[in-house]
């Protein structure tokens, strides 16, 4: 099945009047995914649970698998993460989310044609498929669909990387490489598909031996802001690391009383690269992945504040929280 499909899209690619297969294979793709993330909801009616299918060989109907069927409800009742907006999260919802956006990928790319096209949209997916990916991650459910989970994120890794690399590929204008990694990532999200219609997979049910980390780079739609820093904060601080900007200014507050106050400008910035001075005493550069208006406020920062400070995030905090702005004098009452 996964050597078809790369054939099929390459014989695309060689000859435009077969363009019709990859177009095929991309709308399979959303369709597997927009079936995945409904045999996950509450209201999964007969309709999704027996779908008539042309995108599985030797079947003319797709009917969903007995066991999944059986484990939904337990899933859609565990309470597997809680978000400060979103509330309390089932460890269905959990896994309907990269399905989604998966769903939304392959629903663009049919309609734009060209790979190209998708550069407007496709940094954003990819952010919020590796932080969806990391949600279920962190809240270990590789024990999830009888035991499937880990190596269902073993293809989410693999999907991460071929985001990562398309990007690059749509960041250099290079059609061909963009197509071949859309036609890669499609047969990975159809694959992660195919594994609920199988007994679990060798290496089921662990966590994968190693994540991939996305690649740290300036990106199409963002920007990369350069900071003057301490040598006390640059040599602790590495690419890839993601941090909280902190910046400390003086503020009228009430009574019309100046006072210096620190205020959370930006969270959860991807940092691209650090030039790290020879020892401490000394002055470092560090470079951020903003996007537009966050590239702005920290412009502001660097004009306006008199002291900034970048604090590091555990590995997997992506969480933007509400902070309030930090002052002595709230301190003191």
């Amino acid at each position: 099945m996964n050597y078809l499909i790369i054939l099929i899209i390459a014989a695309a690619l060689a000859a435009p009047g077969q363009a019709s297969a990859a177009s095929a294979e991309t709308a399979c793709a959303a369709e597997d995914m927009q079936v995945f993330y409904y045999y996950l909801s509450p209201m999964a009616d007969a309709k999704v649970k027996d779908r008539p299918t042309s995108c599985h060989p030797g079947k003319t109907a797709l009917q969903m698998p007995a066991w999944l069927e059986k484990d939904v409800p337990g899933m859609l009742g565990r309470k597997a993460w809680k978000d400060p907006e979103e509330g309390e999260l089932s460890e269905a919802a959990l896994w309907q989310t990269p399905v989604s956006i998966l769903y939304e990928f392959a629903d663009k790319a049919g309609k734009a044609g060209n790979p190209l096209d998708l550069e407007a949209d496709l940094q954003d997916m990819r952010i919020r498929f590796n932080m969806s990916v990391d949600r279920i991650t962190r809240a270990n459910l590789e024990g999830s669909f009888y035991g499937r989970g880990g190596t269902m994120l073993a293809t989410f890794d693999g999907i991460s990387r071929d985001f990562d690399e398309l990007t690059q590929a749509v960041a250099q204008a290079n059609r061909k490489g963009g197509e071949l990694k859309t036609a890669e990532l499609l047969r990975r999200a159809r694959d992660l598909f195919a594994q609920l219609f199988e007994a679990p997979r060798k290496g089921a049910g662990r966590k994968p031996e190693a994540r991939y980390s996305p690649e740290a780079r300036v990106l199409p739609g963002y920007r990369g802001v350069s900071l003057g820093l301490s040598g006390s904060q640059a040599l602790f601080l590495q690419k890839g690391d993601r941090v909280d900007m902190l910046v400390t200014f003086e503020a009228i507050m009430s009574g019309d009383m100046k006072e210096k106050v620190t205020a959370t400008i930006l969270q959860n910035v991807l940092v691209t690269g650090v030039k790290k001075p020879a020892n401490a005493g000394e002055t470092g550069v560090v470079q951020l992945l903003c996007n537009p208006n966050e590239a702005q406020y920290a412009a502001l920062s660097l004009a306006q504040g008199s002291n900034i400070n970048l604090v590091r995030r555990a590995p997997g905090d992506l969480e933007m929280r509400p902070m309030e702005i930090a002052s002595f004098r709230k301190l003191i009452k």
